[in-house]
């Protein structure tokens, strides 16, 4: 139990000088445009107390409209409603004139950036305030308990290598902390195919990863293309399965990710985005950070300083002819601002205020430096600036801790890493796969394909609350996905899988040409009872572990025949599997989508997890193999564990 009090936002003699500060800004902005006139100089004064009435009693009824449109209409709102008070407190005013509504626009926006920047500067650091706002606008529990609570963090995509380097550099002062400080531990943990977040997060949250045989599958029993960052496909694989019993199901919050783990609460959760308005009922204390001047400017500023900075990342890299890279452009631009500005912000606020609630465990995914690597490279300056960002917020969820109505363990995991490379589409001059698939095959077959980038999906479904979907029209002949440097291949020509031999007579050329193709590693496909792996050099046998010539797995961890054994045995599996190549000495892969910084398949970095948790929650041997931990799975069952010892019914409640 901790009785330390709430930190103040403010002290009298800062709020003192934020009132000062507030009146100057506003009389700056009002002389400074031509375009507002001033016949009384008390008129200013009046200004000032108005606006903040209006802003008291408009408020309420923008959220109400706020909520229906999720974040993006918030954000709309805030944007726009600061300006409909300034005007309207005008018109109410007589000795203050505007020529019209966008005078008042710019009036408001020039007065909530002199005293947002003047605030940062004389009064108070950023993160004090933020910290003060989300630990202060929520009611703490009366209710204390001896037991600790628990807090997952993901750092999407952060392969134990790169932190690893990072806390070496210095560059992660808040993590290095903890191990140096707080005895904490770091070690990583191996991803199962396929290494992408819904196969690692559906092991972590649900318990059970099986049957999730990419990032987008088809079923031929349905027809059905399963996108599974998408609504429908999150909550496929969450209804088939959810026991009732995961890492959540004890009174946990789920925050932004794919599934619940069974949790109480769910917040910006895909799986139960479709009739679940607790992500909107949640912006009921968000409200009003965004429509305050500090919060929405400190979001706005930080934004647009975002952008700023990939618009001249990406031209520093086709400056430098940064290789391997991709063009960066367009929504991602925007869509950048939003993973590392608005939606962190959003979550942990979120995150801070269910610790002031009490809750007895928390799940949150920040996709900041994920995202960045898709597009960057993994190791990339900006990339790794993502990282340090992340490390902030650990800081602030660390030091928000100490004001919870109960203790809090902090476990930070990762769901898999990410390699680099030029994508295929890049070393065949504009052809993806599916384009050769088609020319291999007889030329007239119906073709679906998906190999386009699509995990910001998920962000953008978050936000907005709608949900998305991806559904086949005319049963396709071919069906042709990527999932990173992972490829898969259905044929629909086959009820059922289909078989080498099978393959070899209705496709002659098909299996021998996509081997010989720059950037193909093998393929995986059934023969008989058993799996194979093949390559232009050699073949292994996934069954018996035999193999001809050169094993195509040979210069792979010892086991990668394990791994793709399970994923080939999946129920949806594809008719053919196919792993791009993994370069000797760099270790870069190639995506069959336009990332450069990928992860799905075999090779690099990709695979290579992390956990730190505390020194005294030991990991049990019988989740590992050779003092490794190999699956999330197992990751599931290890913080199980440490939960359910820790928040053991012999630890009473107390009031």
């Amino acid at each position: 139990m901790n009785e330390t009090s709430l930190p103040q936002a403010l002290t009298t003699k800062q709020k003192i000088a934020q009132v000062v500060i507030a009146f100057i800004s506003l009389t700056l902005a009002i002389y400074l445009l031509p375009s507002v006139s001033l016949e009384y100089p008390w008129s200013i004064f009046s200004a000032f107390i108005v606006i903040g009435l209006l802003q008291f009693i408009v408020t309420p009824f923008f959220t109400l409209i706020a909520r229906y449109f999720g974040i993006i209409g918030l954000l709309l709102l805030s944007f726009f409603g600061n300006a409909f008070i300034v005007w309207l407190a005008f018109i109410l005013l007589p000795g203050i004139q505007t020529t019209d509504l966008w005078s008042a626009f710019l009036c408001a926006w020039l007065y909530a950036i002199i005293i947002t920047l003047a605030n940062w500067v004389f009064v108070s650091q950023s993160n004090d305030m933020f910290l003060a706002f989300a630990t202060r606008s929520v009611k703490r529990t009366n209710q204390h308990t001896d037991n600790s609570g628990f807090l997952f963090v993901q750092l999407d995509g952060v392969s134990a290598p790169v932190l690893d380097w990072q806390l070496k550099a210095g560059n992660l002062p808040n993590i290095a902390r903890l191990i140096r400080e707080e005895d904490y531990d770091f070690r990583s943990w191996h991803a199962q195919l396929p290494s992408t977040t819904p196969a690692s997060q559906a092991g972590i949250l649900l318990g059970k990863n099986d049957d999730i045989p990419a990032f987008r599958w088809y079923e031929k029993k349905t027809a059905e293309l399963v996108v599974a960052n998408q609504f429908q496909g999150a909550q496929l694989i969450e209804r088939r399965l959810s026991t009732g019993d995961g890492l959540l199901a004890n009174d946990g919050v789920s925050i932004g990710n794919l599934f619940s783990g069974d949790a109480k609460t769910n917040i910006m959760v895909m799986s139960k985005i479709d009739g679940d308005r607790e992500s909107i009922r949640s912006l009921r204390s968000y409200d009003s950070y965004f429509y305050s001047t500090f919060g929405f400017m400190r979001s706005f500023i930080l934004s647009l300083a975002e952008m700023a900075k990939e618009v001249y990342q990406a031209r520093r890299q086709v400056s430098r002819d940064v290789q391997p890279r991709i063009d960066r452009h367009g929504s991602y631009i925007l869509l950048r601002a939003m993973t590392n500005v608005l939606l962190r912000d959003l979550q942990t606020t979120l995150v801070i205020q269910n610790m002031m609630r009490g809750v007895s465990s928390i799940y949150v995914d920040y996709l900041d430096y994920d995202e960045i690597a898709h597009h960057a490279g993994v190791a990339r300056s900006e990339s790794l600036d993502a990282l340090t960002g992340l490390d902030n917020v650990l800081g602030l969820l660390w030091r928000a801790k100490a004001f919870a109505p109960r203790a809090y363990e902090i476990i930070i995991v990762s769901d898999h890493g990410q390699s680099q490379g030029a994508t295929f589409k890049q070393l065949h001059d504009g052809k993806n796969l599916e384009d050769f698939v088609l020319e291999f095959m007889n030329g007239n077959e119906k073709i679906l394909s998906a190999t386009d980038p699509v995990e910001q999906n998920s962000v953008k479904a978050s936000l907005t609350n709608k949900e998305t979907g991806q559904k086949t029209q005319d049963k396709p002949d071919v069906v042709v996905t990527g999932s990173g440097n992972l490829g898969n291949i259905w044929l629909n020509r086959y009820p059922r899988r289909a078989d080498y031999d099978e393959i070899r007579h209705d496709y002659p050329k098909l299996i021998d040409n996509l081997m010989k193709l720059d950037g193909i590693g093998f393929i995986v496909v059934k023969k008989a009872k058993s799996y194979i792996c093949l390559s232009s050099n050699g073949t292994f046998d996934l069954s018996s572990n035999k193999s001809s010539g050169v094993s195509p797995v040979a210069p792979y961890p010892a086991e990668t025949a394990t791994a793709l054994l399970r994923l080939a045995s999946m129920k949806n599996a594809p008719d053919i599997i196919v792993l791009s190549s993994c370069e000797e000495g760099s270790n870069e892969v190639h995506a069959f989508e336009e990332l450069v910084g990928n992860h799905g398949g075999i090779g690099g970095w990709q695979r290579e997890a992390i956990l730190l948790h505390p020194h005294r929650f030991s990991v049990s041997k019988k989740f590992t193999t050779d003092g490794e931990i190999y699956g999330a799975e197992n990751l599931h069952n290890i913080l199980k564990t440490w939960l359910r010892a820790e928040q053991a019914p012999s630890k009473r409640a107390k009031k």
